[in-house]
């Protein structure tokens, strides 16, 4: 098995004068967020994750993309190929082979390479007999932990299809993370859900879904406000899981304006959520929150 390394070119990593430059290697990167506290509000630097897609090529076919936080790029082709069969062992691999490109600027107004939501880095393999590649020919997914997504969806995502007008005190932020764990029954007595809710503008929930994934569990939500006939372009989303790509994503198809959740976005989440017009806050967790984008729909 001949092994391509190559030389990787690896840009700057967050360039905030608060805080040290850190590579991109290690997975993340600078963000400028408003952090509000009971007592005011203050700007401050964070780091955010970093999410981008991986893209498997096996003998010439695009086999599948991976949302993934950049590192051990081979070992996780390698990996994907062996426990989904498509390969038997190792040493049916002639060529291992990594490329692509890295997001260039870090933070809110950088300049990625391409434009931001292309696929990224690819890991090219030849192996000698694969198996079952046929039935990844349909099904070109993409996946962050669980639940999954069209690679191509990213760059369709509408600019600035997110235009409401809503208003919400942060006050109204601070009582989410506890009244959506409330009506979570199956994860206060397992631990094993990620909860979706769909609260209004006075911090009220309407529904609150659970599943063991957190797409799931805000498919639920959505069908549950559709089947009813509730709008929800005034309407506050609270999530238990992190905002990757996709749940930003599916907030901004169905015009959600302001999304919360209990723990961290991600970079991809982030520039897709910024352009599109919807307004993320993270890390609500009853004592404080961070707004990531479109800061103007959360009052002090």
């Amino acid at each position: 098995m001949r092994i391509k390394t190559g030389k990787t070119v690896r840009p700057a990593g967050p360039r905030f004068t608060s805080m040290p430059s850190r590579p991109y290697h290690e997975g993340m990167i600078g963000w400028r967020i408003t952090r509000f506290f009971p007592s005011g509000k203050e700007e401050a630097d964070d780091r955010v994750v970093i999410e981008l897609p991986l893209e498997i090529v096996v003998n010439g076919m695009p086999l599948v993309a991976l949302m993934r936080l950049p590192g051990m790029d081979k070992e996780l082709a390698v990996g994907f190929c062996l426990t989904e069969k498509v390969i038997e062992d190792v040493g049916r691999i002639k060529l291992l082979k990594h490329c692509g490109s890295l997001e260039e600027e870090a933070g809110r107004g950088g300049s990625p390479v391409g434009n931001g939501l292309d696929r990224g880095n690819v890991v090219e393999i030849e192996v000698e007999d694969p198996k079952g590649t046929e039935r990844f020919s349909s099904t070109y997914v993409v996946r962050t932990g669980c639940g999954g997504a069209d690679l191509s969806a990213v760059e369709d995502y509408h600019r600035g299809w997110v235009t409401s007008d809503l208003r919400v005190p942060s006050r109204v932020l601070y009582g989410l993370e506890e009244k959506l764990t409330a009506k979570q029954d199956v994860f206060r007595a397992t631990g094993g859900t990620h909860g979706a809710g769909i609260f209004d503008a006075g911090g009220e929930p309407l529904v609150v879904a659970e599943d063991v994934g957190r797409h799931n569990a805000l498919d639920k939500a959505v069908g549950w406000c559709a089947l009813r006939g509730i709008s929800l372009e005034d309407k506050i989303l609270v999530l238990s899981g992190r905002v990757s790509f996709e749940m930003a994503l599916k907030a901004v198809r169905v015009r959600i304006p302001v999304l919360v959740s209990v723990a961290a976005p991600t970079s991809l989440g982030l520039r897709i959520a910024d352009g599109a017009g919807l307004t993320v806050v993270g890390f609500c967790d009853g004592r404080r929150f961070n707004v990531y984008t479109h800061g103007w729909r959360i009052l002090p």
